[in-house]
Order: structure tokens, then C-alpha cells, then sequence
């Protein structure tokens, strides 16, 4: 059934990490890239917590397309069920007729870095606090937006561009102004709004 609306939230507790979850992945090269980056994450993340896990997705053959390359996605889940994330991807740019790949594949970043640069990038989302990560601050902000005519409260990290675009067009857009309330002391922005009142004014088709 789908919802006719939204409901205001609080969410300002982000919690504990309790564990770590990822994902590895790869086309047309090597399982060893793999096996590389995962190895370089869980050095960086195992000394501070032990309940991290990695998979891995190989594709080879048809599956795998007709652009090699690898990249790796890590999310932290909290004791108050936020979850923060980071990943990134390195691909070989490569054309329907293009065969020859030596020249680009001299200038992508080693699998071992591209393990230890998205770790650190998940211990700076984390330390950096709120309730969801920056990537993911413009998605908390619209939904809080499209919420009945009552007060949402969330708590976010330091606010990225992308996210003070979403607030921008937000205002322009659906008339709902965030009231930001810096934590000097933390570093975390707590924003508070009045949602517009928008309803989903489906109609089942028969």
C-alpha cells in the first residue's frame, strides 16, 4: 500500500558504529583487485573495530561488460540505526573498438589505495557526525520538506555543497525554510523545519 504522506521526524542521535558491511567489486580485471583493496580497508578499520565485513562481486565474461575496472562501497551501521557510507569506482574509459588500454591504465589509482583512501573517507564521514552521511544530506532535507505541517528535527555533519544546494532549491521550490542551529562543541548543524504538507494524491488505475 502505498503512503498518502510522510511523518515528521527527530532525528538528532546518531549513535555508535556497532559494525561495518561492504562490498568489493570488479569487470575484466583481476579477482586479485578485489582481494587488494579489502585487504588495505580491513587494516585501517580492524584496529578499531573487529565485526567488519567485506564482500566481494566478480564479473567475468558477458556479465561483465566492456569497461574493466573496480571500486569498493563501505556503510557503518549505528547502535541508533543510522547508517554512513562511502564508496568510489576506478574504470578503465574504454570504446566499442578501443582494444588497446595500456595508456590508460597507467594513470588509475592501485587497488591498495583505492582500499585505504575509501576507508579513511568512511572514518571522516563518521567523525564528522549526524545521522546520515554527506552525500545523502540534500535526500534527509527533501524528505523532511515534504512532511505534513508539523516540526522536523535532524542532525547532519558539516554541511556540504551539495547540501546547501538541496536547501536552496527547497526554498525556492517548495516554500520550506530550515532554521540551522550550529554545535560548536561537536561540529554538527541540528536544522529544524515546518514541512509543506504535501500529499501523494494517487488514484488506483482499474
Amino acid at each position: 500500500m502505498v503512503p498518502n504522506s510522510l511523518k515528521a521526524t527527530k532525528w538528532v542521535d546518531e549513535g555508535l558504529v556497532k559494525r561495518i558491511r561492504g562490498v568489493s567489486f570488479s569487470t575484466r580485471v583481476s579477482v586479485q583487485f578485489e582481494n587488494t583493496m579489502i585487504h588495505a580497508a580491513r587494516g585501517i578499520l580492524n584496529p578499531l573495530l573487529s565485526d567488519v565485513h567485506i564482500f566481494t562481486d566478480h564479473k567475468a565474461g558477458a556479465q561483465a561488460g566492456i569497461s574493466p575496472g573496480y571500486g569498493i562501497s563501505l556503510v557503518a551501521e549505528t547502535t541508533s540505526g543510522c547508517v554512513i557510507s562511502a564508496d568510489t569506482a576506478v574504470s578503465y574509459a574504454r570504446g566499442e573498438g578501443d582494444t588497446d588500454l595500456d595508456d590508460d591504465r597507467k594513470d588509475l589509482i592501485p587497488a591498495e589505495k583505492v582500499g585505504e583512501q575509501i576507508a579513511s573517507a568512511l572514518l571522516g564521514e563518521i567523525k564528522q557526525g549526524g545521522v546520515v552521511d554527506s552525500t545523502h544530506q540534500g535526500l534527509l532535507f527533501l524528505l523532511c520538506a515534504l512532511c505534513p505541517r508539523d516540526v522536523s528535527e535532524v542532525c547532519v555533519g558539516k554541511l556540504s555543497p551539495y547540501g546547501i544546494a538541496a536547501l536552496r532549491h527547497i526554498r525556492d521550490f517548495l516554500g520550506v525554510k530550515f532554521v540551522m542551529k550550529p554545535d560548536a562543541s561537536t561540529g554538527t548543524v541540528s536544522l529544524v523545519c515546518l514541512g509543506s504538507g504535501f500529499q501523494n494524491l494517487f488514484r488506483k488505475v482499474s
